[in-house]
């Protein structure tokens, strides 16, 4: 076995570990009541699927990955959000997740470590930050979990 082995497995189980958090996230989503839009009374919520992930050419280069996946719902706001309220009031403020722009505080640092955030659902939407401090900022609480 050569010295590229052990790196080459390494991969293998992150890639792995990855594939298994999305065919678990993509089943709890298919469970009745997770639907894009849910009926509660007379009004129809919204549900988003929000995903964070490494893009491809960042895995590639350093070899690292993550992925992290939550449910927003809106009118009324829950589901697996830890900031529902202020998440499905920013929606609402700015008519879109895509509309809200520059809402955070905070100074970012210049590192370059890109995360991809996805919406689907409620409304389609997919951006690459530079970092997740960029991210946060531009979004609030939306992409904050």
């Amino acid at each position: 076995m050569n010295s590229a082995s052990p790196t080459l497995e390494s991969a293998v189980k992150r890639i792995a570990a990855v594939l298994t958090c999305v065919a678990a996230a993509s089943f709890a989503l298919a469970a009745p009541g997770h639907a894009d839009t849910a009926r509660t009374g007379t009004a129809q919520a919204r549900v988003y699927k929000l995903e964070l992930y490494t893009p491809a050419e960042q895995r590639e280069e350093t070899g690292m990955s993550w992925y992290r996946a939550v449910v927003l719902t809106c009118d009324p706001p829950g589901g697996s959000h830890p900031r529902a309220d202020e998440a499905c009031g920013l929606i609402a403020e700015h008519g879109s997740i895509a509309g809200i722009q520059g809402v955070g505080d905070g100074v970012c640092t210049m590192v370059y470590r890109p995360v991809t955030a996805r919406v689907t659902g409620a409304e389609e939407y997919e951006e690459t930050f530079s970092n997740a401090c960029v991210m946060r900022s531009a979004k609030g609480a939306v992409l904050d979990f």
